[in-house]
C-alpha cells in the first residue's frame, strides 16, 4: 500500500539516501489489535533493527500531515500524536521527545520507522523475534479512530470504539456529551441545525460495511450544551433522509417509535408507533410529516407509505401515482434497493408533490389529501 501524502515530497529524498536504504533486507511484521484481528505486514531489517511502514499508524486511526520543507510528519488521532522526522532518531509522542530505537528512512516512496516504537506508540506489546522466518511480532495494538468536526467554535469528537462523543471549548478540555451507544466505524459525518428556539439538532451518520450497506443515524437534541434527547437507528441498504423537524416540533425515532419533542423545552409531546401504522415489524424512515399526514418507508419493502395521522388509514403511494410498469418495478426492484424511487418535495395546499427518481422525466406526481 502506498500513501500518496508521501510519495512526491519524499521521493527527492529517497533517491538521496538510496546508498542507505539498500542495504535493507526483507522480513514480516505480524501483529494482533486490540480486541482481536491479526495481520501480516511486510518490514525491513536495516543494522539489526526492524523497521515497518509508516502508514501503519494511519491504519490505526491516526491523520497524517506531511511537513516537507522539514522533513516531518505528525499523525494525529483521538489522545494520541507522534511525529517523527527522516533521518533523526528521535520523535516526540504526545508531546514528549523520545528516542525512536532507530532512525526512519525512505524506501521504494515510502517512510519506514522502528518497528518498536510504532508497537509501543499504539499500546502494543513486542512478543518477539523469529529469525529464522525473519519475523517480528506483536500484539495488542490499540486503534485511536476518531471523527471530529467544529461548530460554533466548539470541537466535536467521536471515539469511534467506544462510541462517545466529546465536546471542547477553544483552550478548555474534553467533556463527554453523550454516549452513543456502539462503535463506530466508517464514513461518519455531521449535520449541525439550530433550531428557531435556540436549541442544537445533531445528526452523525456511520456508513459502513462492504460495499458500504450499513447506514447508522445517531440523533441528538442539545441545550445549553447538553443533551437532553437521544435517539438512534440502523438501516440497511436505505441511504434516505428523515425528517428533522415540521413546525415547533423535531422529530427523533429509532425507527420504529417516532417522537415528537416541542422546540424550546425539549418536552416530548407525543409518541407514534410507526411497526403499527405500517404493519411490518422493521425500521421505517420518516420522510415526510405534518399535522394531518405521516410518509413513512419501511426499510427492507420499500414502498413509501401515507398514514392519515387522524385515522391511521395506509394508503401505499406507488399504486396511486404510478402507472402499471412502474408500479410492476417498484414491487420487483432490488437495485440499488427493494421499492419504489418516489421522493417527496414538498407540500402544496392540499396536495403533496413528488419525484420518481427512477425515470427522472422531471415529471411531478401529484397526491391530493382531501381527494383521496
Amino acid at each position: 500500500m502506498v500513501r500518496k501524502w508521501l510519495v512526491a515530497p519524499l521521493l527527492a529524498a529517497s533517491l538521496l539516501m538510496a546508498p542507505i536504504t539498500d542495504a535493507a533486507s526483507s522480513a514480516y511484521f505480524k501483529y494482533s489489535m486490540e480486541g482481536g484481528g491479526q495481520s501480516t505486514n511486510s518490514a525491513l531489517i536495516k543494522n539489526g533493527i526492524t523497521y515497518v511502514p509508516a502508514y501503519l499508524l494511519e491504519s490505526a486511526g491516526l491523520q497524517a500531515t506531511w511537513d516537507q520543507a522539514h522533513q516531518k510528519v505528525q499523525f494525529i488521532g483521538w489522545k494520541k500524536k507522534v511525529g517523527i522526522r527522516v533521518g533523526s532518531s528521535k520523535g516526540v509522542l504526545d508531546g514528549v521527545i523520545v528516542d525512536l530505537g532507530g532512525t526512519p528512512f525512505i524506501y521504494e516512496e515510502q517512510l519506514y520507522v522502528p518497528a518498536r516504537f510504532v508497537v509501543g506508540s499504539l499500546g502494543g506489546t513486542t512478543v518477539g523475534w523469529d529469525a529464522a522466518h525473519r519475523v517480528y511480532t506483536a500484539q495488542g495494538l490499540k486503534s485511536f479512530n476518531s471523527a471530529s468536526a467544529v461548530y460554533g467554535g466548539d470541537d466535536y469528537t467521536i471515539d469511534k470504539k467506544t462510541g462517545n462523543l466529546y465536546v471542547t471549548a477553544p483552550s478548555g478540555e474534553p467533556r463527554l456529551l453523550a454516549k452513543l451507544g456502539s462503535e463506530l466505524y466508517d464514513m461518519v459525518q455531521f449535520d449541525f441545525k439550530k433550531t428557531p428556539k435556540g436549541l442544537i439538532y445533531l445528526t452523525i451518520t456511520d456508513i459502513y460495511g462492504e460495499p458500504h450497506i450499513n447506514n447508522t443515524w445517531y440523533t441528538l437534541i442539545l441545550k445549553d450544551g447538553m443533551v437532553i434527547r437521544q435517539d438512534s437507528v440502523k438501516y440497511w441498504m436505505r441511504y434516505g433522509d428523515n425528517v428533522k423537524m415540521y413546525g415547533n416540533h423535531l422529530v427523533l425515532t429509532d425507527g420504529k417509535t417516532l417522537r415528537l419533542i416541542e422546540d424550546g423545552t425539549g418536552k416530548v409531546t407525543s409518541s407514534i408507533d410507526m411497526a403499527k401504522l405500517g404493519g411490518v415489524a422493521e425500521n421505517y424512515l420518516v420522510e415526510g410529516m405534518d399535522d394531518d399526514y405521516l410518509l413513512i418507508r419501511p426499510n427492507q419493502k420499500g414502498l413509501l407509505m401515507l398514514i392519515e395521522r387522524k385515522t391511521g388509514r395506509q394508503t401505499l403511494l406507488y399504486q396511486k401515482l404510478l402507472d402499471t410498469k412502474q408500479q410492476e418495478y417498484a414491487e420487483t426492484n432490488d437495485i440499488p434497493f427493494y421499492g419504489d424511487n418516489l421522493k417527496f418535495i414538498k407540500r402544496d395546499g392540499d396536495a403533496l408533490l413528488f419525484s420518481n427518481e427512477y425515470v427522472r422525466d422531471g415529471k411531478i406526481y401529484k397526491y391530493l389529501l382531501t381527494g383521496k
